[in-house]
């Protein structure tokens, strides 16, 4: 081999085309199928904790063990290409059995204590008594363990156990910013939008070892599954004799059922109140800022400062980073 491993993803997408070297990885997704003259393929997405990769198992390569999402393995491969992306072509396969695959999973950019601490910081700000009964209501201790451990996408961004509490307190705290800058904006109504703007990915998602869509996560969808969600805790407090405004329900479910911002991307209604507005923008930036920073740190293009043409965003990223180099000497 040209190179010794294991080595990381991001290690292996320095390596010159052709250039053979070993790893471990955890399959992320696996597509099975035939060419046209009969011959057996696997594609697969690969990642660690550096980053994901695509992989091309022809049927002459030699696998041992059967190849399944979410399990973890060896692989000699050559570094290659296929439509101008960066894939490897294994030459020989290994299920590893006795790995733990969640080695291989990637973890929020932050300790999980600070998020959990940041969420019970975020919620102590609510003190509008209809707004902070219903977070109470929701946020019980084993909620907040259940919250700890989801997913915020399958794939597109903060797609890891823990990813879902790093975005949502992400999305909060700008828009607490925001509400800093636009003082007319009701803050705590934006805060509980803000937290509970995804709350349906927890049943939308089931985080094995990768997330994967549930049936009722297929079939509804999160944004749905989250007015749901809503409107039953409403109701669980109107049983128990506990006043809540209606047009408040409204505003909350409005703000969950408007945060894609139009029908295009899945949201039944647009934002039509400031507060709406800003929840949408800000989730928007935060799942944008996500992909831009993984484009640039992973980088799986062939240019030297570009990544190639990335269909589902129907653009290329610009790699290169300028370093501010302080006052210039006169």
């Amino acid at each position: 081999m040209d190179q010794k491993g294991p080595l990381l993803i991001k290690e292996a997408k320095k390596l010159s085309h052709g250039q053979q070297f070993f790893g471990k990885f955890l399959i992320l997704e696996k597509n099975h199928r035939r060419t046209k003259d009969g011959k057996e393929i696997y594609n697969l997405r690969m990642g660690d904790t550096s980053g994901e990769i695509d992989a091309i198992v022809w049927e002459s390569c030699p696998v041992a063990g059967k190849l399944e999402t979410g399990a973890v393995i060896a692989m000699l491969g050559d570094m290659g290409s296929f439509n101008g992306k960066i894939q490897i072509n294994a030459k020989k396969v290994k299920v590893q059995e006795d790995e733990d695959p969640l080695h291989y999973v990637r973890q929020p950019g932050v300790p999980l204590a600070t998020l959990q601490q940041k969420l019970d910081e975020m919620l102590a700000v609510i003190d509008d008594p209809y707004l902070q009964l219903l977070m109470e209501s929701i946020f019980t201790p084993d909620f907040k363990e259940r919250f700890y451990k989801g997913t915020a996408a399958k794939r597109i961004h903060h797609n890891y156990n823990g990813g879902l509490l790093e975005h949502t307190l992400s999305v909060a705290e700008l828009c607490n910013e925001t509400a800093d800058h636009y003082p007319h904006l009701n803050r705590e109504l934006l805060l509980c939008g803000a937290l509970l703007h995804d709350i349906g990915k927890l049943d939308e998602y089931e985080v094995k070892v990768t997330p994967q869509y549930t049936v009722e996560g297929r079939l509804i969808g999160h944004i749905v599954i989250g007015s749901e969600f809503i409107s039953k805790h409403i109701a669980k407090l109107r049983l128990q004799g506990l006043d809540f405004p209606e047009e408040l329900e409204w505003m909350l479910k409005h703000m969950i059922l408007s945060h894609h911002g139009n029908l295009e991307y899945g949201s039944p209604v647009i934002p039509l109140f400031p507060e709406a507005f800003v929840l949408h923008e800000m989730d928007d930036l935060d799942a944008k800022m996500f992909i831009f920073s993984n484009k640039i740190e992973e980088h799986d293009g062939e240019e030297e400062l570009f990544t190639n043409y990335d269909s589902f965003f129907g653009q290329q990223f610009f790699t290169y980073r300028y370093q501010s180099q302080g006052k210039i000497e006169k």
